[in-house]
């Protein structure tokens, strides 16, 4: 039996959630020969008390409450679609974030366009500093979670927020390495540097090679602006992506990650990394001390 038009939806992400139940009210309520007339009179009923407060508060609201809700229920954004990829809320109250959209609907004007700020800019930050973790798939995400709990010697829990996810993943496939005699003699080092530097070393590559000092996936910036030019970034990360001992889940992360940059539109700005690396080069610098 042919369906009346709108009958199943598949809105792409949370922020259009509201588009697809207003296309479902508007198209096919009044259509679905299914619907009682008794439901379908008391729905009109109902739309005709909510215009006053349409009318007062803004469809943005509205807009920003299905798709808090939704996430409630553990839905979240990916690349290919709304997946249910996060445990949902279970605690029979709405979580931090939804009960603050919900007491700013009833506040003030004043309150609520300084709410609202706040509120719709906290994603587009994270997305211009490449967090993605919010929008990213399940086992993205499980990769991402699984480098924030396990110790590194350049990089820290406490350094997740301040760096970008793919930058904070990299410096989790690294371990320290000193630099053999022969690379010593062709960047023509001298004993002191010889002594304090500290490399980076696949540590996947490291596990495989045991004991191998002269392995590929050793790599010695010598200052901090080498370690945050883009171009170490991209050498250490084409590395990761073409090791053979590099797990495929890790690869494949790597790559969501890389896709989620393109698909925002986000741009790595020369120099924007420096800061974020001062401290990964402080540690690198004190590690052989």
């Amino acid at each position: 039996q042919e369906l009346a038009k709108q009958a199943v939806l598949f809105p792409k992400k949370l922020a259009t959630i509201f588009e697809s139940v207003r296309n479902f009210q508007r198209a096919h309520l009044d259509a679905c020969t299914h619907t009682p007339e008794k439901v379908k009179a008391e729905y009109k009923n109902l739309i005709k008390q909510d215009h006053g407060l349409r009318n007062n508060k803004s469809v943005k609201y509205v807009k920003a409450y299905y798709a808090e809700a939704a996430s409630e229920l553990g839905l979240v954004d990916t690349p290919n679609g709304l997946i249910f990829g996060a445990p949902p809320n279970r605690t029979g109250k709405p979580s931090a974030r939804l009960g603050a959209l919900i007491r700013a609907v009833e506040s003030s004007p004043a309150t609520r366009s300084s709410f609202w700020k706040t509120y719709s800019s906290v994603n587009d930050a994270n997305i211009q500093m490449k967090k993605f973790e919010h929008v990213a798939s399940h086992h993205t995400r499980e990769v991402i979670i699984s480098a924030r709990r396990d110790p590194s010697p350049f990089i820290y829990p406490q350094d997740f927020p301040t760096i970008s996810d793919i930058d904070f993943l990299t410096f989790h496939q690294v371990s320290p390495c000193r630099a053999s005699v022969a690379r010593v003699e062709q960047r023509k080092l001298n004993l002191a540097q010889f002594n304090a530097l500290c490399g980076l070393c696949c540590k996947h590559c490291a596990l495989a090679n045991a004991g191998d000092v002269t392995h590929k996936g050793m790599y010695f910036p010598t200052s901090l602006v080498a370690l945050a030019d883009s171009s170490f970034s991209l050498t250490l990360l084409n590395h990761i992506m073409r090791c053979p001992n590099v797990p495929q889940n890790i690869k494949s992360a790597f790559d969501e990650l890389k896709q989620l940059a393109l698909d925002h539109g986000v741009i790595t700005r020369r120099g924007s990394k420096k800061k974020s690396f001062e401290k990964v080069w402080a540690r690198m610098e004190k590690y052989y001390e």
